[in-house]
């Protein structure tokens, strides 16, 4: 009996240091398999991956599962759509059978007709995740104030295992608009958590959509939530737009400071061959509790690709690994192919995703739309096959991992058009230093957070009234503050960094 316990022992220790060894690697599984079929019409098939990384450790990926292959609302007999979702407790290694997130309903006056292209969050403190979607039986294309496409939500309590019975939240998110929004749409992927900002029950999360409007135009918005979804307020956008800021699918990140980075998709230029770029802006508090602030003017930057897709956008605290020096490096996924024709072998420009990745060592890396815009690098080329839509998630054993519609099966979809309609949903374990050609490791022991409050000021307080303090509690005027300052409980350098000098301007 002591023989059998023993041995058994030895297996297990076994099995854990050959786990640890390959999750050392980088590595890849296929979770959704795509139809395999050479000319697809009308097969089932996955599309629009989402990640997060629960509080028990464990991955959770979702995708849509297309009936009929289109997007929600789409056609004369709009496709029926459920979300799929599997687990893994392995980082990734091996995943769950799928299951269901919730039974869709056959009715098309009901906002369960069709629920697609998720968007997710995993709260850091409890067990907790919120997954929103479009949804109902009208396309982003068609709809209207009065008849809109939907917006559901679902929760878990227990890290992504079981789902309730999901909420709609259309007249919710778009009231904020007082009436004028005629389309919304949360974009799939990633939500953002909040590292540092925690004024209600959970710590902020956001959310960016394209958004519609009667009288202001068109946009990409970004709304925020202090109770974990459960009610949205818009971030900054009350009376405009922000400046330059394209419509389309869009995604957020949280910088060192707090601000709030958006990179927007931006597939405006001519449509042949190297039209596609990311637009970029950025959010900076001026008082964190009630949301208030300034976004700068938006950029478009990482041009010369053929389709921008929707893609993931992180920050990663990092070592140069050239010095050793503690720095950021944001990451994004293209298409790196070149030629947007739509047609079996250039698949629109969805092709042949890879990063793009950026080094962050002060504020001024990010401090506008055009400071984030610039200076990013091509690195890893992850897939040679056809290839869109992505998601990631930075995870704690201080991987990237990557949940990519990959391999995906051409044919003639049912627009009519002959591109890739379906993909496999393919999981990616990778190390920044693969992403990055060895230039850069991750480092989860750093955090510049105080660091970088001290020093990004890049707007002009005087411009919105804020009560000022130096440290020791006495009032000081924003016009001439020296030294370090605090107002609205944020700590700041009178300059955009040490050294500059009175308070700077955009």
């Amino acid at each position: 009996m002591m023989k059998n316990t023993f041995y058994s022992a030895l297996l297990s220790l076994t099995a854990l240091f050959a786990c640890q060894s390959v999750l050392a690697q980088d590595f890849s599984t296929t979770v959704f398999d795509g139809p395999d079929k050479p000319v697809i019409t009308s097969a089932p098939s996955h599309r629009i991956p989402a990640l997060a990384q629960t509080s028990d450790g464990a991955l959770l990926g979702v995708a849509d599962y297309r009936y009929g292959l289109s997007d929600v609302g789409v056609g004369s007999n709009p496709s029926r759509i459920e979300l799929w979702y599997k687990r893994s407790s392995d980082m990734g290694l091996t995943w769950t059978d799928h299951q269901v997130v919730s039974k869709r309903s056959s009715s098309r006056t009901n906002w369960k007709y069709a629920m697609g292209d998720a968007s997710l969050v995993a709260d850091r403190e409890s067990g907790e995740v919120l997954l929103m979607c479009a949804a109902g039986c009208v396309s982003n294309g068609a709809s209207t104030a009065a008849n809109p496409i939907k917006i559901g939500c679902f929760r878990s309590q227990d890290n992504g295992q079981t789902w309730d019975d999901g909420e709609e939240l259309t007249n919710q998110i778009y009231g904020l608009f007082g009436g004028d929004a005629t389309a919304i749409f949360i974009t799939s992927g990633r939500l953002c958590q909040s590292r540092y900002i925690k004024v209600g029950s959970h710590y902020r999360i956001y959310a960016a959509f394209p958004v519609r409007t009667a009288s202001r135009g068109n946009s990409t918005g970004v709304i925020y939530s202090d109770d974990f979804g459960r009610e949205w307020h818009l971030l900054g956008m009350d009376e405009a737009f922000p400046e330059g800021t394209v419509y389309e699918e869009g995604k957020v990140e949280e910088m060192p400071d707090g601000s709030v980075a958006l990179m927007v998709r931006d597939d405006n230029g001519t449509k042949g061959t190297d039209y596609a770029e990311k637009n970029f802006n950025v959010f900076h508090y001026t008082d964190v509790e009630k949301g208030e602030g300034v976004w700068s003017t938006a950029l478009s930057g990482i041009t010369g690709m053929a389709n921008a897709c929707n893609s993931a956008f992180i920050l990663v605290p990092a070592r140069r690994t050239a010095d050793g020096k503690n720095v950021y490096v944001m990451l994004t996924t293209v298409p790196f192919h070149t030629k947007c024709i739509r047609d079996v072998e250039n698949n629109y420009g969805r092709k042949g995703v890879g990063f793009y990745y950026k080094e962050v060592t002060s504020p001024a890396d990010y401090d506008s739309g055009a400071s984030l815009a610039a200076s990013w690098q091509q690195g890893y080329q992850v897939t040679q096959l056809c290839s869109a839509y992505a998601d990631m998630q930075l995870l704690t054993d201080g991987h990237v991992g990557l949940f990519l519609e990959d391999n995906g099966r051409q044919g003639t979809g049912t627009d009519g058009n002959k591109e890739t309609e379906a993909y496999d949903i393919v999981y990616y374990h990778l190390s920044l230093s693969t992403i990055t050609g060895g230039r850069y490791e991750a480092d989860l022991s750093y955090d510049g957070h105080d660091d970088y409050l001290g020093i990004a000021v890049p707007f002009n307080l005087t411009a919105r009234p804020m009560h000022m303090f130096d440290v020791q509690g006495r009032a000081v005027s924003p016009e001439v503050p020296t030294g370090i300052v605090v107002g609205n409980g944020k700590k700041f350098f009178t300059g955009r960094y040490p050294g500059a000098g009175g308070v700077s301007t955009p």
